[in-house]
């Protein structure tokens, strides 16, 4: 009688990724467009010119970005499936899209808030909940597409 030799196992399925780091994309993504909302802008000095806040951070060039990044990058990460294309298609691109939004946001950084009506202005915190919010979107976004590099294509 022939005996047949064990059976090859069965390769292992990739491990699931913790439903944590999608709870963490989305909630840094929130912060991000919710800062946008509010000014990033006002004026330094005011006991001397009186309180006046800028426009909606949405409104600036950086401020557009940061949103429209935040928010593409959340519905990117909502309606990606299990399978290895999909996530082999929308995380790298999520990944280059977050790095775009925060090149910009630090250039603003880097340049300062600028003026206000020929007065000097400062940072309001809303820009720096995007300051926060954005890098925590990114470190997400690479620690997601770090996972999918060893995923078979």
């Amino acid at each position: 009688m022939r005996f047949l030799g064990d059976p090859e196992p069965m390769p292992a399925a990739p491990p699931r990724e913790r439903r944590l780091w999608v709870l963490v994309l989305l909630a840094s993504a929130l912060a991000t467009a919710v800062a946008t909302r509010w000014p990033w802008v006002r004026v330094k000095f005011e006991r001397l010119f009186q309180a006046h806040l800028g426009p909606p951070g949405w409104q600036s060039t950086v401020g557009f970005t940061c949103l429209s990044t935040s928010l593409f990058v959340a519905v990117m990460a909502l309606v990606e499936t299990t399978s290895p294309g999909s996530k082999h298609a929308v995380r790298p691109g999520s990944l280059m899209l977050c790095c775009i939004a925060l090149a910009m946001l630090g250039f603003a950084v880097l340049e300062g808030p600028g003026d206000l009506g020929g007065v000097s202005a400062a940072w309001t915190p809303w820009f720096y909940v995007a300051c926060v919010g954005l890098p925590v979107l990114c470190l997400v976004c690479l620690r997601r597409w770090a996972g999918v590099r060893s995923l078979p294509r």
